[in-house]
Protein backbone atom coordinates (compact mmCIF):
# COMPACT_ATOMS: atom_id res chain seq x y z
CA UNK A 1 0.00 0.00 0.00
CA UNK A 2 1.48 3.10 -1.23
CA UNK A 3 2.26 5.68 1.52
CA UNK A 4 0.37 9.54 1.29
CA UNK A 5 3.32 11.70 0.92
CA UNK A 6 3.03 15.27 3.41
CA UNK A 7 3.01 17.71 0.85
CA UNK A 8 0.19 15.60 -1.02
CA UNK A 9 -1.67 15.53 2.56
CA UNK A 10 -1.87 19.20 3.14
CA UNK A 11 -2.88 19.66 -0.75
CA UNK A 12 -5.73 17.16 0.09
CA UNK A 13 -6.61 19.72 3.40
CA UNK A 14 -6.44 22.65 1.00
CA UNK A 15 -9.25 21.23 -1.63
CA UNK A 16 -11.12 20.20 0.99
CA UNK A 17 -10.91 23.33 2.72
CA UNK A 18 -11.73 24.99 -0.21
CA UNK A 19 -14.64 22.75 -0.92
CA UNK A 20 -16.06 23.09 2.36
CA UNK A 21 -15.59 27.17 2.09
CA UNK A 22 -17.51 27.15 -1.18
CA UNK A 23 -20.31 24.98 0.49
CA UNK A 24 -21.04 27.35 3.27
CA UNK A 25 -21.03 30.96 0.98
CA UNK A 26 -23.02 28.85 -1.88
CA UNK A 27 -25.81 27.66 1.80
CA UNK A 28 -25.50 31.50 3.13
CA UNK A 29 -26.15 32.81 -0.52
CA UNK A 30 -29.71 30.53 -1.13
CA UNK A 31 -30.43 31.36 2.58
CA UNK A 32 -30.25 35.10 1.65
CA UNK A 33 -32.14 34.35 -1.79
CA UNK A 34 -34.98 32.19 0.31
CA UNK A 35 -34.99 34.28 3.60
CA UNK A 36 -34.14 38.03 2.69
CA UNK A 37 -33.93 40.10 5.72
CA UNK A 38 -37.12 41.88 6.52
CA UNK A 39 -37.26 45.65 5.17
CA UNK A 40 -38.44 48.12 7.83
CA UNK A 41 -41.84 49.13 7.51
CA UNK A 42 -42.22 53.01 6.96
CA UNK A 43 -44.38 55.85 6.88
CA UNK A 44 -43.15 59.28 5.70
CA UNK A 45 -45.04 62.25 8.17
CA UNK A 46 -45.10 65.63 6.40
CA UNK A 47 -46.05 68.95 8.83
CA UNK A 48 -47.19 72.11 7.75
CA UNK A 49 -46.89 74.78 9.78
CA UNK A 50 -46.96 77.57 7.56
CA UNK A 51 -49.39 79.96 6.54
CA UNK A 52 -49.36 78.76 2.46
CA UNK A 53 -48.35 75.12 1.72
CA UNK A 54 -44.95 75.92 0.91
CA UNK A 55 -43.59 72.35 -0.99
CA UNK A 56 -46.69 70.37 -0.01
CA UNK A 57 -47.47 68.78 -3.52
CA UNK A 58 -43.83 68.98 -4.61
CA UNK A 59 -43.73 66.07 -1.65
CA UNK A 60 -46.78 64.45 -1.85
CA UNK A 61 -46.45 64.46 -5.62
CA UNK A 62 -42.98 62.42 -5.47
CA UNK A 63 -44.05 60.64 -3.25
CA UNK A 64 -47.03 59.23 -4.85
CA UNK A 65 -44.31 58.82 -7.96
CA UNK A 66 -42.89 56.09 -5.80
CA UNK A 67 -45.70 54.36 -3.88
CA UNK A 68 -44.92 56.04 -0.51
CA UNK A 69 -47.27 56.57 2.10
CA UNK A 70 -47.42 59.17 4.45
CA UNK A 71 -49.40 61.70 7.28
CA UNK A 72 -49.82 65.27 6.72
CA UNK A 73 -50.18 67.06 9.76
CA UNK A 74 -52.23 70.04 9.49
CA UNK A 75 -54.45 72.59 11.51
CA UNK A 76 -58.32 72.94 10.89
CA UNK A 77 -57.38 76.69 10.21
CA UNK A 78 -54.58 75.67 7.62
CA UNK A 79 -56.95 73.62 6.11
CA UNK A 80 -59.72 76.34 5.80
CA UNK A 81 -57.13 78.89 4.35
CA UNK A 82 -56.01 76.23 1.71
CA UNK A 83 -59.05 74.07 1.09
CA UNK A 84 -58.21 73.40 -2.65
CA UNK A 85 -54.42 72.57 -2.27
CA UNK A 86 -55.41 70.09 0.57
CA UNK A 87 -57.94 68.34 -1.75
CA UNK A 88 -55.25 68.42 -4.16
CA UNK A 89 -53.04 66.85 -1.77
CA UNK A 90 -55.55 63.80 -0.83
CA UNK A 91 -56.77 63.47 -4.87
CA UNK A 92 -53.08 61.46 -4.95
CA UNK A 93 -54.13 58.89 -2.77
CA UNK A 94 -51.25 58.44 -0.77
CA UNK A 95 -51.69 60.90 2.23
CA UNK A 96 -53.69 60.73 5.82
CA UNK A 97 -54.71 64.12 7.26
CA UNK A 98 -53.66 64.34 11.00
CA UNK A 99 -55.38 66.63 12.61
CA UNK A 100 -52.76 68.63 14.28
CA UNK A 101 -52.72 71.12 17.30
CA UNK A 102 -49.29 72.71 15.53
CA UNK A 103 -49.11 75.79 17.60
CA UNK A 104 -48.90 74.28 21.10
CA UNK A 105 -48.10 70.70 22.55
CA UNK A 106 -50.99 69.11 24.05
CA UNK A 107 -48.52 68.39 27.26
CA UNK A 108 -50.17 69.68 30.58
CA UNK A 109 -53.83 70.54 28.85
CA UNK A 110 -56.80 68.97 31.04
CA UNK A 111 -58.91 66.31 29.54
CA UNK A 112 -62.07 69.21 28.95
CA UNK A 113 -59.45 71.57 27.00
CA UNK A 114 -58.10 68.77 24.46
CA UNK A 115 -61.49 67.47 24.05
CA UNK A 116 -63.00 70.43 22.74
CA UNK A 117 -59.69 71.04 20.80
CA UNK A 118 -59.63 68.05 18.94
CA UNK A 119 -62.77 68.02 18.32
CA UNK A 120 -62.84 71.53 17.02
CA UNK A 121 -60.22 70.32 14.59
CA UNK A 122 -61.85 67.20 13.45
CA UNK A 123 -64.75 69.12 12.70
CA UNK A 124 -62.79 72.08 10.82
CA UNK A 125 -61.00 69.42 8.69
CA UNK A 126 -63.97 67.61 7.68
CA UNK A 127 -65.71 70.67 6.46
CA UNK A 128 -63.60 71.25 3.88
CA UNK A 129 -62.92 67.14 3.19
CA UNK A 130 -65.73 65.51 3.63
CA UNK A 131 -64.19 63.07 6.01
CA UNK A 132 -62.98 63.12 9.47
CA UNK A 133 -59.42 62.24 10.50
CA UNK A 134 -58.02 59.23 12.07
CA UNK A 135 -55.40 60.19 13.84
CA UNK A 136 -54.43 63.79 16.33
CA UNK A 137 -51.52 64.87 17.12
CA UNK A 138 -49.90 68.53 18.37
CA UNK A 139 -46.64 70.68 18.16
CA UNK A 140 -43.67 67.92 18.76
CA UNK A 141 -45.96 65.26 17.61
CA UNK A 142 -46.73 65.72 21.61
CA UNK A 143 -49.57 63.82 23.56
CA UNK A 144 -50.05 62.87 27.17
CA UNK A 145 -52.76 60.34 29.24
CA UNK A 146 -55.20 63.11 28.70
CA UNK A 147 -54.82 62.90 25.17
CA UNK A 148 -55.05 58.78 25.04
CA UNK A 149 -58.73 59.71 27.18
CA UNK A 150 -59.98 62.43 24.79
CA UNK A 151 -59.43 60.25 21.63
CA UNK A 152 -60.51 57.44 23.45
CA UNK A 153 -64.10 58.70 24.37
CA UNK A 154 -64.35 60.75 21.06
CA UNK A 155 -63.59 57.53 18.91
CA UNK A 156 -60.35 58.51 17.36
CA UNK A 157 -58.25 54.94 16.84
CA UNK A 158 -54.72 56.79 16.27
CA UNK A 159 -52.48 59.28 18.38
CA UNK A 160 -48.74 60.35 18.05
CA UNK A 161 -46.31 60.92 20.06
CA UNK A 162 -42.85 62.17 20.97
CA UNK A 163 -40.21 59.73 19.96
CA UNK A 164 -39.63 57.23 23.62
CA UNK A 165 -37.77 54.73 21.62
CA UNK A 166 -34.59 55.94 19.62
CA UNK A 167 -34.95 55.67 15.87
CA UNK A 168 -37.06 53.18 15.74
CA UNK A 169 -41.30 53.90 15.83
CA UNK A 170 -43.34 52.07 18.54
CA UNK A 171 -46.50 50.97 18.41
CA UNK A 172 -48.19 51.38 22.37
CA UNK A 173 -51.58 49.67 23.42
CA UNK A 174 -52.98 50.99 26.18
CA UNK A 175 -54.74 48.53 28.27
CA UNK A 176 -58.82 48.18 28.09
CA UNK A 177 -58.26 51.11 24.90
CA UNK A 178 -59.03 50.69 21.65
CA UNK A 179 -56.76 53.49 20.61
CA UNK A 180 -53.61 53.27 19.95
CA UNK A 181 -50.27 55.08 20.10
CA UNK A 182 -47.97 55.79 17.32
CA UNK A 183 -44.23 56.88 19.43
CA UNK A 184 -42.84 58.85 16.23
CA UNK A 185 -38.93 58.06 15.62
CA UNK A 186 -36.16 60.28 17.15
CA UNK A 187 -32.86 61.67 16.23
CA UNK A 188 -29.71 59.57 18.16
CA UNK A 189 -26.98 61.42 16.74
CA UNK A 190 -25.95 64.25 19.60
CA UNK A 191 -25.59 67.37 18.08
CA UNK A 192 -29.62 67.12 16.88
CA UNK A 193 -30.30 64.37 19.60
CA UNK A 194 -34.03 65.17 21.01
CA UNK A 195 -35.46 66.51 17.49
CA UNK A 196 -37.73 63.97 15.63
CA UNK A 197 -36.54 62.44 12.64
CA UNK A 198 -36.96 65.48 10.80
CA UNK A 199 -35.14 67.45 8.42
CA UNK A 200 -35.94 70.43 10.18
CA UNK A 201 -34.66 69.70 13.35
CA UNK A 202 -31.34 69.31 11.01
CA UNK A 203 -32.04 72.77 9.18
CA UNK A 204 -32.59 74.94 12.29
CA UNK A 205 -29.26 73.78 14.09
CA UNK A 206 -27.18 74.08 11.06
CA UNK A 207 -27.21 70.62 9.95
CA UNK A 208 -27.14 69.60 6.66
CA UNK A 209 -29.05 67.41 4.59
CA UNK A 210 -25.90 65.13 4.49
CA UNK A 211 -25.81 64.62 8.07
CA UNK A 212 -29.76 64.16 7.78
CA UNK A 213 -29.13 61.16 5.16
CA UNK A 214 -26.33 59.43 7.42
CA UNK A 215 -29.27 58.90 10.11
CA UNK A 216 -32.07 57.83 7.96
CA UNK A 217 -29.42 55.24 6.93
CA UNK A 218 -28.75 54.42 10.61
CA UNK A 219 -32.50 54.25 11.25
CA UNK A 220 -32.85 51.17 8.75
CA UNK A 221 -30.14 48.95 10.30
CA UNK A 222 -31.75 46.42 11.42
CA UNK A 223 -32.37 46.26 15.08
CA UNK A 224 -29.58 44.65 17.41
CA UNK A 225 -31.26 41.96 20.03
CA UNK A 226 -30.58 44.50 23.15
CA UNK A 227 -33.09 47.38 20.91
CA UNK A 228 -35.19 44.64 20.42
CA UNK A 229 -35.70 43.82 24.28
CA UNK A 230 -36.04 47.74 24.84
CA UNK A 231 -38.11 49.15 22.12
CA UNK A 232 -40.08 46.15 20.89
CA UNK A 233 -39.10 43.68 17.84
CA UNK A 234 -41.13 45.44 14.97
CA UNK A 235 -38.77 47.77 13.06
CA UNK A 236 -40.60 51.27 12.04
CA UNK A 237 -39.65 53.89 10.89
CA UNK A 238 -41.25 57.35 10.46
CA UNK A 239 -39.35 59.93 8.52
CA UNK A 240 -40.81 63.30 8.42
CA UNK A 241 -40.20 66.89 6.71
CA UNK A 242 -41.82 70.07 7.05
CA UNK A 243 -42.84 70.90 3.53
CA UNK A 244 -41.42 74.17 3.55
CA UNK A 245 -37.73 72.57 3.98
CA UNK A 246 -38.18 69.11 2.49
CA UNK A 247 -40.46 69.90 -0.34
CA UNK A 248 -39.01 73.78 -1.13
CA UNK A 249 -35.37 73.61 -0.45
CA UNK A 250 -33.71 72.15 -3.26
CA UNK A 251 -30.92 70.67 -1.66
CA UNK A 252 -32.81 69.05 0.79
CA UNK A 253 -35.80 67.62 -1.27
CA UNK A 254 -32.69 66.02 -3.49
CA UNK A 255 -31.34 64.60 -0.35
CA UNK A 256 -35.17 63.29 0.57
CA UNK A 257 -35.36 61.87 -3.65
CA UNK A 258 -32.25 60.31 -2.97
CA UNK A 259 -33.14 58.58 -0.01
CA UNK A 260 -36.68 57.28 -0.89
CA UNK A 261 -34.78 56.31 -4.76
CA UNK A 262 -31.87 54.53 -2.53
CA UNK A 263 -33.06 52.63 0.31
CA UNK A 264 -34.77 49.54 1.34
CA UNK A 265 -38.08 50.46 3.01
CA UNK A 266 -41.42 48.83 2.90
CA UNK A 267 -43.36 51.87 2.67
CA UNK A 268 -47.29 51.33 4.32
CA UNK A 269 -50.45 52.61 4.83
CA UNK A 270 -51.23 53.94 8.61
CA UNK A 271 -53.36 50.77 9.12
CA UNK A 272 -50.72 48.47 8.28
CA UNK A 273 -48.22 50.54 10.34
CA UNK A 274 -50.10 50.10 13.76
CA UNK A 275 -51.47 46.97 12.71
CA UNK A 276 -49.29 44.93 15.02
CA UNK A 277 -48.54 46.64 18.76
CA UNK A 278 -44.97 46.58 20.37
CA UNK A 279 -46.15 47.16 23.97
CA UNK A 280 -49.74 46.94 25.59
CA UNK A 281 -49.08 48.79 29.05
CA UNK A 282 -51.12 50.40 31.61
CA UNK A 283 -51.83 53.81 31.05
CA UNK A 284 -49.93 54.91 33.45
CA UNK A 285 -47.38 53.13 32.19
CA UNK A 286 -47.60 54.95 29.25
CA UNK A 287 -43.60 56.57 28.13
CA UNK A 288 -44.25 60.55 27.65
CA UNK A 289 -41.39 62.25 26.46
CA UNK A 290 -41.09 66.23 26.73
CA UNK A 291 -38.37 66.95 25.71
CA UNK A 292 -38.30 70.15 23.74
CA UNK A 293 -34.98 71.33 22.25
CA UNK A 294 -36.39 74.42 19.78
CA UNK A 295 -35.51 77.43 22.44
CA UNK A 296 -34.39 80.20 20.10
CA UNK A 297 -31.49 80.51 20.69
CA UNK A 298 -30.51 76.56 19.29
CA UNK A 299 -31.88 77.98 16.04
CA UNK A 300 -28.85 78.41 14.05
CA UNK A 301 -29.44 77.33 10.52
CA UNK A 302 -25.87 77.22 8.25
CA UNK A 303 -27.71 78.79 4.99
CA UNK A 304 -30.40 81.28 6.11
CA UNK A 305 -33.79 80.52 4.21
CA UNK A 306 -34.14 83.62 2.01
CA UNK A 307 -30.69 81.98 0.51
CA UNK A 308 -31.56 78.54 -0.12
CA UNK A 309 -31.69 77.34 -3.72
CA UNK A 310 -35.85 76.66 -3.82
CA UNK A 311 -38.02 74.27 -6.35
CA UNK A 312 -40.38 76.25 -6.64
CA UNK A 313 -44.10 74.57 -7.29
CA UNK A 314 -43.83 71.00 -9.46
CA UNK A 315 -47.52 71.26 -9.94
CA UNK A 316 -50.15 73.68 -10.17
CA UNK A 317 -52.57 73.89 -7.09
Amino acid sequence: MKKIRKDNLDKMFIVYGVIVLLSLITAMALFVCYYPQEKPKGMMILIESTPEPMGLINMVSQMKERNIYGLLMVTPEFVKDNCEAIKDSLSYGNIELVASNVAAPFWGMSLEEQKTRITEMLEGIEKCTGTKPRIISSRYMASDLNTIRAAEELGVPYVTARGTTGNKATVFQPEGYKTKVLSVSLINLVPFEYGSLCDYSFYERAGKPEDMRLELDRSLEPLTEKEKAWFGEKHLVTPTSHTFVGGNLKPWNQMWLDFWDESEVDWVTLDELMSEVDWEIPLWQMPINQNNPYTEEKVHPLIPYEEEEKMGNMCAI
